[in-house]
This record gives structure tokens, sequence and C-alpha cells, in this order.
């Protein structure tokens, strides 16, 4: 790597371009000065442009929008600053703008006019200021023209314009919202009423499903079902309990031989405990503890009456024929029985029917209640839509009172236009150093360049490079002394008119500075 470096640093040789300039000196300054006076002179030739600027305070979103969708959400800030500019320098606003200021006086066919309206159309600007805040932006208004009083007039005007048609704008806008509110909440009524209607229409055909879900039908099946097989288990003990009553009825007499005794003698002892067992055993088997216990006293008290003596005999009256309490006993018995098997069978038949009811709503279940969540759903979504266009009703009269009260105004100029100084084109200090340097740099590239270009040896190593032959000798220029007092006499003319020249620049450089960036004005160019 050095090796190469020490083999390319021969190629440089600043004191042969020092050589070059110092030759072609004459060229580089007559490059490099008319470089410089071309964009002195050509930035006083350059026709002026100024600019005027107002900055207005405009409300982020329109009273339509966030009624109407029901969130203030605007799209971003490029999207706002087109439909800022679309807006305001729209054919109506430019017209009235031009027509206000008189600009169209020059205009001899519609074919000018309207050059004009789209030449102000092309040099709007809109930009926006600063940060953007979550409500509101400041937004800058910006036009540019030749005359700087004709700019001023044309921004604030056109500011003016464009406040005044959004304003009556913005106004139309809270009375469409107002009314087209108004409208769709009226709609939106009829349909909801059209649901309630329709929903109590469904209720009133499907007394039985509504409100019921399936697991509640099946429910109600499965009890149905439970209370059948009780039913059919009960009658079936009934039956078997009218079967034993019917045999036991059927082996008693409906009259029966009494003896009158005194009371509390032996026979009414004895007859008491009988009938006692007659209809223990109409309810119980032989088995239970009450019956045995009536058999084991009737037993002990007929083997006392079998050991009694005569006088016990005499206790005993004559008989009579009366009704047999034991047969009164079991025919009411077996009545009962008759009456709650009837009871059951009815209660088994109501129960198959509300069981083939049940099942019947649960096979229409699914279309019906399909059909009921649809009319619920449409009904949560009416009502739904309902509430929010009342809310937003509501909203839609406040905006309304605002702008009949002209409260609702959004729209504040912070900064009005005003007569520009300077015109932004050309910038002319700009100008004048950018020449200066490219001017320079001009000069040394000619000098260079020229030299470069020439055809002749410029040395013995030249010579003998390009021709191959070794150098025998060289004459050397010969310089006498007049020659050397000629030159630098014509170097003084020469520099010497180059230094007025770009002192002449220096002034006009220095008054340019002060004029633009203090405001002290030396020579009115």
């Amino acid at each position: 790597m050095n090796g190469m470096q020490n083999e390319s640093a021969p190629n440089f040789d600043i004191r042969r371009y020092v050589g070059i300039l110092h030759k072609r000196r004459y060229l580089a300054l007559a490059v490099a000065l008319v470089v410089v006076s071309l964009f002195t002179w050509g930035s006083f030739l350059w026709p002026k442009t100024y600019e005027a600027s107002s900055t207005v305070f405009v409300e982020k979103s329109s009273i339509m929008n966030p009624l109407i969708q029901g969130a203030g959400v605007s799209g971003n800030v490029a999207e706002r600053v087109k439909n800022l500019r679309d807006r305001m320098t729209s054919m109506n606003i430019i017209e009235r703008v031009v027509k206000k200021l008189d600009l169209n006086v020059k205009s001899k066919s519609d074919e000018q006019s309207d050059a004009l309206v789209e030449g102000i159309q092309r040099k709007v600007e809109v930009t926006v200021k600063g940060e953007r805040n979550k409500e509101t932006d400041l937004f800058i208004i910006s036009y540019s023209g030749k005359d700087p009083k004709t700019v001023r007039d044309i921004v604030n005007t056109l500011v003016s314009e464009y406040i005044e048609e959004s304003l009556g704008f913005k106004r139309d806008d809270a009375y469409g919202a107002y009314e087209f509110i108004d409208s769709q909440l009226q709609e939106y009524k009829k349909q909801l009423e059209g649901s309630d209607k329709a929903i109590r229409e469904f209720r009133e055909k499907h007394p039985q499903m509504v409100p019921q879900s399936e697991n509640t039908v099946l429910t109600r099946i499965e009890s149905f079902q439970t209370a059948k097989i009780e039913s059919e288990i009960r009658l079936k003990e009934l039956a078997r309990k009218r079967d034993n009553l019917q045999k036991q009825l059927s082996g008693e007499k409906e009259l029966t031989v009494a003896i009158v005794t005194r009371e509390g003698s032996p026979d009414a002892r004895l007859n008491h405990l009988n009938n006692q067992l007659m209809f223990l055993t109409t309810k119980y088997t032989e088995n239970y503890p009450e019956v045995l216990k009536v058999k084991s006293e009737i037993e002990e008290l007929k083997k006392q009456m079998a050991q009694a003596t005569g006088a016990l005999r005499e206790n005993i009256g004559a008989e009579t024929s009366t009704l047999n309490p034991i047969y009164q006993q079991l025919r009411e018995e077996l009545a009962r029985t008759d009456t709650e098997i009837e009871s059951l069978r009815a209660r088994q038949t109501e129960l198959e029917r509300q069981q083939g009811v049940a099942t019947s709503a649960l096979r229409r279940m699914p279309k019906e209640q399909e059909e009921w969540s649809k009319l619920q759903r449409d009904r949560t979504a009416l009502q739904r839509t309902y509430d929010d266009l009342l809310q937003k009703l509501e909203q839609a009269r406040v905006s309304k009172n605002l702008e009949i009260a002209d409260k609702g105004t959004t729209f504040k100029i912070v900064d009005p236009a005003i007569l520009p100084r300077l015109p932004v084109k050309p910038n002319r200090v700009q100008m004048i150093f950018l020449g200066i340097l490219l001017g320079v740099a001009a000069g040394i590239g000619a000098a260079i360049g020229l030299d470069s270009l020439g055809h002749s040896f410029k040395d013995e190593d030249a010579l003998a490079g390009g021709l191959n032959l070794p150098v025998l000798a060289s004459i050397p220029r010969i310089v006498t002394e007049e020659d050397v007092l000629s030159e630098a006499k014509l170097d003084r003319k020469a520099f010497m008119a180059a230094a007025v020249y770009l002192l002449l620049i220096g002034i006009v450089l220095v008054e340019e500075v002060l004029y633009r960036y203090m405001g002290i004005e030396l020579v009115k160019f």
C-alpha cells in the first residue's frame, strides 16, 4: 500500500499547478470575474418575488362528522392540509378574491381571467405550523407574487373569504345535521315500534315457548315422566287394595245379630275387640304388631268367659238385629279407594297431555327459538341505534343553537399577512457568495483544463517520454529585464482593475447584508 502511494505521489506536483495558474493567470482571473459578475448582476436582473403569509387557527373537525360518524377523528396531517388547500383554492373563493381586489381589470377575455385564477391557485401554499394539537391546528396560508402589496392583499382577502364561507358551511352543517338526525330518529322509532309489535305477536302465538329454553322444557318433560311413573305405581297399589276390600266385603253381612248387654260386660268387650280386629285387617297384614296385640286380647278374653260363673251369664241381654259396622267401614274404604283411583287416572291423562305438549314444543323450539333470537337481536340493535341517535340529536340541537347565537365560531386569524419588505427570490447575498465561490473554482478549472487540452510538450521529461528518444539539449526561454518590467506592469493593471471591480461587488454585498439582515438601506437598487 505504501509503495503504491509512493508511486502515485509524484503524479501530483503542486508546484506544477501553481506554475500553470501563474502562466494562465489572466484566463483564470477573467473566468472568475465573469462568473462572479453573472451571479452578482444577474441577482439584480432576476425578477423579484415577494411572499406574504397568514396564520389561521382552524378547528380540527366539522360539526357533521362527529355527529354522524360518532367520533371526531379526521385524517392525517397531509390529508387535512390537502383538504384545506382544496377548499381555500376553490374556483368560487379565488374568483371572489379577484373580483374584490380588481385583479382582472387588465383581463380582456375569459381565457385571461381563467389563467389569472389558475395562476393564483398554483401559488397558494398551505402548511402546518408547529406540532399538532389534539383538537385544533395552526395553518399557514402563503402566496408569492411580484407586487408586495398585491401579495399581502390576496392572502388576507383569501383567508377572510375562506373563513366566511366555512362559517356558512358550518352553519349549514349544523342545521343539516339536526334535520338529518331527526329524520333518522323518526325512522328508527317506527322500526322500533314495528319490532315491539312483532315480539308481542310472537309471544301471543307461542305463549308456551317464550321465554323458555330447551333445558327448561326437557326438565318439564322429565318431571312429567316421573309423575306418570309414580301415578302408575300408585294405581297398581290402589288396585290391589280395592281387590282386597272387595274380597273382605263379600265375606261380611250387611246386618248382624247383636246381644244387648250392660255396659262393661265381657261380651261387649269381646264385640269391641272383634270389630277393632276386622278394621285393622283391612289396612294391615296378619303380622302387624297391633293386629297381633288385638288377637291376643281376644284369646285371653275368650278364656276368661269360658271359666265365668252363671252370675256373669245373667248380665247377657237379648239378641237384636243391627247394621254390621265392619261392612259399613269396608264399603266406605272401598268408595274412597275408587275415588282415588279415578283421580289418579285423570291426573295420569293430564300428565300425558302436558308431556305431549312439551314434547311438541321441544320439536318446534329450534325454529321458534331462532326466530325469537332474531327478533330480540333486531330489537336490541334498533334500541341501541335509537338511543345513540337521540343523544346525537341533543348534541346537534346545542350546535344549532350555538350557530344561531353566532357562538360556534372556531376560526381565528392569529397572524394576518403584512407587507413583505424583502423578496424571497432572489436572495442576492446568497447568490453573490455563491458566485464568488464558483468564480474561483471556475477560474482555476479553466486554467488547468486549458493547459491539459494543449498538445505541446511541457518539459524535457514529457518530450522524452512521448517520443521515446533521449533529449540531447534544451534551449531555455530568454527573458530580458524589459520583458519582466512590461509583464509586471501588465499584472499591476490587471489585478488593480480586478481589485476595484471586486471592491464594487463587495460594497454591493455589504449593502445587501445590511439591508436584508439589519434593515439598513444605504443605496436603493
